[in-house]
């Protein structure tokens, strides 16, 4: 057999068929190895692929992060109306959609447990924090801003750790034959 680029979508519905068959994630990554070129690929995508037990152990907190990216994006624009209605310039607001664009990349990414944007979706909620705080006048919208962002990042944080205990890239550790070895999950 002739071995391919990696085909990130169907070796992950691979590896999630397979995990549910009891298969080991060392199994799969030997199985998949066989068929694509990219053995550390293969090994990243292993370890960044959620497990049925992690997926429904952290649903419901995967779903507060889902409503509170929502309601953080509803806050800003509520604010981003009323800035433009204030100030009456118009661009504010154009620039205002980029946001929930931003959040439905993040709400999109968090329904499907994909790894790297739970860190990202935190250090942009952070940062964004950062950067608006100059520009809020009252200290209720302050705090308002500020218990999303603790409750956003926090939550983003935690899920990425906890969701995906066995991801890290720099760390995988590789045989003499250029095979890596990954960590026994299940």
């Amino acid at each position: 057999m002739s071995k391919k680029s990696l085909n990130r979508k169907d070796a992950q519905k691979y590896i999630i068929v397979s995990r549910d068959n009891g298969k080991t994630d060392q199994e799969i990554y030997n199985e998949l190895s066989e068929q694509y070129y990219d053995k550390k690929s293969v090994a990243i995508l292993i370890t960044e692929t959620i497990t049925s037990e992690n997926k429904k152990k952290y649903n419901i907190y995967n779903n507060i992060l889902i409503g509170l990216i929502g309601l953080a994006i509803l806050f800003k624009l509520f604010m981003v109306f009323s800035l433009t209605i204030q100030s009456g310039e118009l661009w504010i607001l154009l620039f205002a959609l980029f946001i929930p664009l931003l959040a439905g990349y993040f709400i999109y990414g968090i329904l499907n447990y994909q790894k790297p944007i739970y860190r990202f979706c935190g250090i942009m909620t952070g940062l964004g924090f950062l950067q608006n705080m100059r520009k809020l006048d009252s200290t209720s919208d302050i705090l308002i801003n500020l218990i999303f962002t603790v409750a956003i990042v926090g939550l983003s944080i935690y899920l990425d750790s906890a969701m995906f205990p066995d991801y890290n890239p720099k760390g995988l550790i590789k045989e003499s034959n250029g095979d890596y070895i990954l960590p026994v999950n299940n």
